[in-house]
């Protein structure tokens, strides 16, 4: 039996080649160092954004759309909750893995929100973000 997020994405990836990731940090070293980390883990197609708002364009300029977001909670100008708001009024059917260096109160909340607007949430990850951690995250999808 697939997994129960399986129908959620419209297009399933074949493969970690095949899967488009956007990563939404506002700290320019977790982006980098996230995208060194996937792409050793075979994931070749990675976009980044800074903010809330430049994802939210970045997603509605990417026309096979987004299989995966990785997302910060603590952004200046919208963060990781108003930000999820935003992917569900605009229909985002991707999967989500929350990164934070927040407490695991905080993360427990923001993994219950991401269950309530009813996204298909992969797991946390605290920061520093590790290959470990994201790697059997990443299998639950391809």
């Amino acid at each position: 039996m697939p997994p129960p997020f399986a129908r959620t994405i419209a297009v399933r990836p074949s493969s970690r080649r095949d899967l488009k990731v956007l990563l939404v940090d506002d700290d320019p070293f977790q982006l980098e160092l996230i995208s060194e980390i996937l792409a050793g883990l075979g994931v070749a197609d990675v976009v980044t954004a800074g903010s809330g708002s430049q994802a939210l364009e970045k997603l509605s300029a990417s026309p096979q759309g987004i299989h995966l977001m990785l997302i910060d909670l603590y952004m200046p100008g919208m963060d990781g909750f108003q930000f999820m708001e935003s992917l569900a009024k605009v229909g985002y059917a991707g999967a989500l893995i929350i990164v934070s260096g927040q407490s695991d109160d905080v993360m427990h909340a923001a993994s219950m929100v991401a269950q309530l607007r009813r996204f298909t949430l992969l797991g946390t990850v605290n920061k520093p973000v590790g290959r470990s951690a994201l790697s059997p995250l990443l299998s639950m999808l391809v």
